[in-house]
């Protein structure tokens, strides 16, 4: 049992163990997109742009559909439908796993990707596997650009480039991107500058409030005072705010790009994709950082026995102890 005046060493784990988690959720918010762990940290993009049926009308198809030529014999036509009816519903299934097939060639022919993907620092691209239409179906990342403070996602620029290098001797102006579709996707690429000062700042704040959470464990345990205390609440809760606005942030340009996204696009096959699990990593983190906020805060208010302490000797009068 800790000796009087010495802080329980259960209350001060778990501010190390809240700030840890938030810094670790604050780099992941960070750095999605880059480094080694690229495709597994791909679904916490900001926002993604599916293209998965983009193009449909610029491939002529190459066959016709047969049609049945007319014949005399009306039993053995009579036949033929009842043979029809027998196997309809096995071409009513096997419509559907063509049909689901029919984009991802589009796709492959214009030599383009299905999705384009941004990240506070990259911008993504790739297929959807096994394909866009199967429940489930992953980001199978191809390319991501380097890492660079400010970058943009332009669609028609991007795609006039690779369906020019693809396969096909096509012009994008046979289909042009709607300008509403690059306005909306611009909404985030006008916020991405201002996530990257948010999340940096998030990150090193929560980490800085590790480190001195830890050292209040390690090294502070028998003397915690009073400017400790408040460099702790300083430290988190500016990091708190940092969060609650990039959260804020993040979640409007997401909502608001995607809905105009989807109302441009719908005509041409292009569709916006809600980045729901940055946006639950963020204000998860936001909570956790507001947590370690109300604990030290909580820290300086109560001047009880319950939470914080006058240390009766002399020597540490004025001082502030945590709980023991």
């Amino acid at each position: 049992m800790p000796a009087a005046g010495q802080p329980s060493l259960g209350l001060l784990v778990p501010p190390v163990l809240i700030s840890f988690v938030a810094f670790v959720l604050a780099l992941i918010a960070l750095l999605a997109g880059t480094g080694p762990q690229q495709e597994a940290l791909e679904p916490y993009h900001i926002i993604a742009v599916n293209l998965s049926n983009f193009g449909q009308d610029l491939i002529p198809s190459s066959t016709s559909d047969p049609q049945p030529s007319e014949t005399g014999d009306s039993s053995l036509f009579d036949q033929i439908l009842d043979d029809a009816r027998g196997i309809g519903q096995d071409i009513s299934d096997g419509i559907n796993d063509i049909t689901n097939g029919i984009a991802d060639q589009i796709v492959e022919e214009l030599g383009i990707s299905e999705w384009y993907s941004l990240h506070i620092m990259t911008l993504c691209e790739g297929m959807f596997s096994p394909n866009a239409s199967k429940p489930g179906a992953w980001y199978n990342m191809t390319n991501c650009t380097s890492q660079q403070g400010g970058v943009r996602l332009n669609l028609s620029e991007i795609l006039d480039h690779e369906i020019r290098a693809g396969p096909l001797a096509i012009n994008l102006n046979q289909a042009p991107v709607p300008d509403a579709v690059q306005k909306a996707i611009d909404v985030v690429n006008g916020a991405l500058l201002a996530l990257l000062v948010f999340y940096a700042l998030a990150s090193g704040l929560a980490g800085l409030s590790f480190l001195l959470s830890l050292a209040v464990l390690v090294l502070l345990r028998k003397k915690v005072t009073k400017p400790i205390i408040w460099a702790n609440i300083a430290i988190a809760g500016l990091g708190t705010l940092i969060l609650l606005i990039g959260s804020a942030v993040v979640t409007y340009v997401n909502n608001k790009g995607v809905q105009e996204i989807n109302d441009a696009g719908k005509d041409v096959g292009i569709s916006g994709i809600r980045g729901s699990k940055f946006i639950t990593l963020s204000w998860v983190t936001f909570g956790l950082m507001l947590i370690l906020s109300l604990y030290w805060g909580l820290a300086t208010l109560k001047y009880t026995q319950r939470w914080v302490v006058l240390a009766d000797s002399p020597r540490h009068r004025g001082e502030k102890t945590l709980p023991y």
